[in-house]
């Protein structure tokens, strides 16, 4: 006996002498279950309760602040211990050691803006909506989440994912989403703060826990476990003082006062027992816990009938709504007898039978299946696959109307039904035939174009061509489900590029606005043809620039005669700017020249010298030699002169023995007077023919600008002048119309 007391002793005073254990606590915003509050420390219900247990088993807990997703991550990488506040499901089980004990139960819960007059009363009215959800919450993603009920039944919802039950209530009241779904504790604490209310959508009930790492001592799972269920046997303990403090929850049952008078005097007689006997107090300590396990039954047994009828409410609730009181047609079928077991509201009003008429009816009387093709169809649903058909069914008035159905197996209350949804497309099968009607209109009008023309996409895919187009396309091509424009165009698996090349369809691509190219194409006889391509864009209702239309022609031979005529119009204007017998400048194209020269010479303060001359004894070559010596003499001289002169300098036949020669940029008299010597050297000689003798020589008129004259008609008439001066002193020399030094005074 004595042994035993101290080896009790001993136990007891051991975890004085035991270092504190370091838990490492993840702390998301979760309140009133989890936060940190402004001075930085960790509050909530969760926080409150792992204090006190870890005042119990001697733990230091080591705060860690994160997002809800990264506190998950770190659960599962070991670096932190546990996650005070998760909701359980199978899948987390097989990545964390959760509690047995259960802290509380809550679901999910549909909010809306209470200045929002727009219904949001059933998960259907969601269709088309924003609402937000927090990453990887359970009640969003987990079986019989939101997410899976609202695919189940169709519903299409664009949910906005958020890092927080908070920021979700923010985006909700900023208007940014039209609703936002949230865990019932916190939307009971903040709805008034955010100015949100709740909407009659509540999504499965779960077990709150907390999550152990892998990673983590067994024994601090076991001494949570060990703590909360001994305070849940008591209604006064730390547990439910803390569920009152953050979540205004409190036991209405209060123990008896005659049970509290015999608790008192057991204890008494206990403690008098106590000393006399140990086996006494084993029985009774194995009593207590057998009792302990049995309250823990019952309230496991209690939370999971009542958490059944919650779920039976919802479910009863999701039929109401979704069946009952949905507006789209829905019919219930049997796959056996292929008789409607039920119709909702709306389907009585389409198909215009009584309800009691409808159910009991065969599905043969709706739709305009035969028997054989009935029962086909009826394997392919009972598959287990979704099915979505279009077929006419009758109503009661004998109307006929398509209809697409979507039907899938469903079992209710243990009998395996067909759930078939009904969508009157009477409207869409008139606007696609409109549509094909507008189409063979179109292919008519576009058949009607003669050149060659075709819709394609900047794939290079061919959308649609007109017949004259269609007769270019070999029968292979058409036989493929997909043709490229330089399939038919050049036979080529690539599409046009390059500068010699350039692909129009990129072009509209890339500008928005019509082009034109030449393209060269081989015909049938590999001949090359001179193709035109004139591409437009073509943009869709939404104002989207997505094809362009292409209109070839061949212009092969009208290039030719265009070519043609380039070459007439350049001749006719050779011929009407030069002398037809020497080849050189005539006076039209000698005075536009003058012109320009004049105009640079007034920019650069530079000279220009005119020379004219006219040839000595002229008449008498004619006279002597006849005219056709005379023009092999003038041709003569036009390219003695060409030949005498710079580039830069103009020589022009005036007329008759007369030619005129242009010095441009000129800065001294005697570039001027070396030239005149040149150029009568150069027409100096003497011909002969027979016994008959000529001498032919120039005489030399030169006038200078801007001293002689301002205008090319003044150069004209005083070099003019001088070239008389010239015959005067006995031809075969030059004269200038006045003193050459004066002009070049500088």
């Amino acid at each position: 006996m004595l042994h035993r007391i101290l080896l009790f002793l001993i136990m007891l005073l051991l975890p004085l002498g035991t270092a504190s254990a370091a838990v490492r606590v993840g702390i998301d915003s979760n309140p009133p279950l989890t936060f940190i509050d402004a001075n930085g420390q960790a509050g909530g219900l969760f926080p409150d309760l792992l204090q006190q247990i870890a005042k119990q088993h001697n733990w230091k807990l080591e705060i860690q602040p994160c997002q809800w997703n990264s506190c998950l991550e770190m659960l599962e990488d070991g670096r932190i211990d546990v996650l005070p506040a998760i909701a359980y499901t199978e899948q987390r089980a097989l990545k964390y050691n959760f509690a047995e004990e259960t802290v509380f139960t809550s679901w999910g819960q549909v909010y809306r803006r209470s200045t929002d007059n727009s219904q949001i009363d059933s998960i259907l009215q969601l269709n088309g909506k924003k609402l937000a959800v927090l990453a990887g919450d359970v009640y969003y993603i987990s079986e019989q989440g939101l997410r899976q009920v609202a695919d189940k039944f169709g519903v299409a919802i664009d949910y906005v994912e958020v890092t927080s039950y908070r920021d979700a209530f923010i985006k909700l009241a900023a208007g940014e989403v039209d609703a936002a779904m949230v865990g019932r504790l916190f939307g009971i604490k903040h709805r008034q703060e955010y100015g949100v209310q709740p909407a009659p959508i509540l999504i499965k009930p779960i077990q709150v826990r907390p999550a152990f790492a892998k990673t983590a001592p067994p024994q601090l799972k076991q001494q949570f476990d060990s703590s909360l269920a001994d305070w849940k046997s008591s209604t006064t303990s730390i547990y439910y003082q803390l569920l009152e403090k953050w979540l205004g929850e409190k036991l209405a049952t209060q123990m008896p006062q005659w049970l509290s008078g015999l608790m008192y005097g057991l204890s008494a007689l206990l403690l008098l027992l106590l000393l006399s006997t140990l086996w006494t107090r084993r029985l009774v300590k194995q009593k207590t816990r057998l009792l302990k396990q049995k309250n823990r039954q019952l309230e496991d047994e209690l939370n999971e009938r009542q958490q059944i009828e919650t779920e039976l409410r919802e479910r009863q609730q999701q039929y109401q709504v979704l069946f009952e009181e949905n507006q789209v047609v829905m019919l219930l079928i049997d796959p056996e007898t292929r008789l409607i077991v039920d119709g909702n509201p709306a389907a009585c009003e389409f198909y215009g039978y009584p309800r009691e008429t409808l159910q009991g009816m065969n599905i043969g009387e709706i739709n305009q299946l035969s028997p054989e093709e009935i029962k086909q169809k009826t394997l392919q649903i009972k598959s287990g696959d979704l099915q979505q058909f279009e077929i006419p069914h009758r109503k009661a008035n004998g109307d006929i109307c398509p209809v697409e159905i979507l039907s899938s197996p469903i079992v209710v209350e243990g009998r395996s039904l067909i759930y078939s949804i009904i969508r009157d497309i009477s409207k869409r099968k008139a606007a696609e035939k409109a549509l094909a009607d507008r189409n063979d209109f179109l292919q008519s009008v576009i058949d009607g174009v003669s050149d060659p023309l075709m819709v394609i996409n900047f794939d290079h895919q061919v959308l649609q061509f007109n017949q004259a187009a269609a007769r270019q396309v070999s029968p292979e091509l058409l036989a493929q489900d997909k043709i490229s424009c330089h399939e038919i165009s050049h036979a080529s698996k690539l599409p046009c590029s390059g500068d010699a090349h350039p692909c129009p369809l990129q072009e509209v691509k890339e500008t928005g606005q019509p082009v034109s190219t030449i393209h060269n194409h081989l015909d049938e006889n590999q001949q090359i043809r001179i193709i035109e391509v004139l591409s437009s864009p073509l943009y869709n209702s939404d104002g989207e620039l997505y094809a362009a239309i292409e209109v070839t022609r061949d212009i092969t031979e009208r290039q030719k005669i265009e070519e043609l005529l380039s070459e007439n119009e350049k001749r006719l204007h050779h011929l009407a700017h030069h002398d037809a017998l020497t080849n050189l400048p005539n006076r039209l194209l000698f005075e536009d020249r003058m012109k320009q020269a004049l105009s640079k010479a007034k920019r650069s303060r530079k000279q220009v010298a005119l020379f004219f001359i006219d040839l000595d004894h002229f008449k008498e070559i004619n006279d002597n030699f006849g005219h056709d010596h005379g023009d092999l003499v003038l041709i003569d001289v036009a390219q003695r002169l060409a030949n005498t002169v710079r580039e830069s300098d103009t020589v022009a036949r005036l007329g008759g023995d007369e030619f005129l020669v242009l010095l441009e940029d000129i800065d001294n008299v005697q570039l001027v007077e070396v030239m005149a010597e040149r150029i009568c050297e150069a027409l100096t000689h003497e011909m002969e023919r027979d016994t008959y003798r000529q001498k032919l020589s120039a005489s030399i008129g030169i006038s200078i600008f801007p001293e002689d004259g301002s205008t090319g008609h003044e150069l004209l008439k005083t070099a003019d002048k001088a070239m008389y001066q010239a015959k005067g002193k006995g031809r075969a020399n030059y004269q200038f119309a006045s003193t050459p030094q004066a002009h070049f005074d500088f």
